[in-house]
């Protein structure tokens, strides 16, 4: 006769004081890179609204889109001056503002030249001449450069606002002619305003 042997399975339960550990250990991990790309995100989109707030409270009141004027570096032998029936003259009521400066920035000008002005033989340098205009509105102003009374260059402009901030840039390099003049002529030929001044090249 054949002995069977018997399979046992012992299943321990826990009593009833204990409790079963059997919970999943969390793991926290973070995405670093996301979370920076996030955070630069957003950075950007508050300088982007910091940078247009301050953009519209610079915009001066009552003042249109400013033109800038550049003048040819090539002096045009053919150009003839404006006949003016005025002498020169500034006229505070049509010309808020006028100098000389060597920058101009976001259409106002940098530090008024002191004169004479000195410049290097070596560097060429650009002068700018920068008008803020009042009640020219809808009339055509020239600038005018000229060098021993010779007439270098003129800028033909339509102003188009009540207050108008103009500018045109002048080329400058070693020479023996130093005497400089610049003018704001109106379309009735009438000098509204001029900055004569000395250039000494060292």
């Amino acid at each position: 006769m054949v002995d069977k042997k018997n399979l046992v399975i012992k299943v321990k339960y826990p009593s009833a004081g204990k409790k079963i550990e059997s919970s999943p250990n969390i793991i926290t991990t973070w995405n670093v890179k996301r979370i920076l790309i996030a955070l630069a995100s957003l950075l950007l989109f508050i300088s982007l609204l910091l940078y247009l707030a301050l953009k519209s409270d610079e915009a001066p009141v009552n003042t249109s889109e400013n033109k800038v004027l550049e003048v040819p570096k090539a002096v045009d032998q053919n150009i003839k001056p404006v006949a003016t029936n005025q002498t020169p003259h500034v006229d505070t009521h049509k010309v808020i503002r006028s100098l000389l400066t060597y920058k101009i920035s976001n259409h106002e000008p940098g530090e008024s030249l002191t004169l004479p002005i000195t410049l290097s033989k070596h560097k060429p340098t650009n002068i700018y001449y920068f008008a803020e205009l009042n009640a020219l509105n809808g009339k055509t102003i020239y600038h005018e450069w000229y060098l021993e009374d010779k007439l270098i260059t003129r800028k033909k402009l339509k102003v188009s606002g009540d207050q108008w901030r103009t500018f045109s840039r002048q080329y400058f390099n070693d020479s023996i002619k130093t005497h400089w003049k610049v003018r704001l002529v109106d379309e009735s030929g009438q000098v509204v305003n001029e900055l004569a001044f000395k250039v000494i090249y060292e």
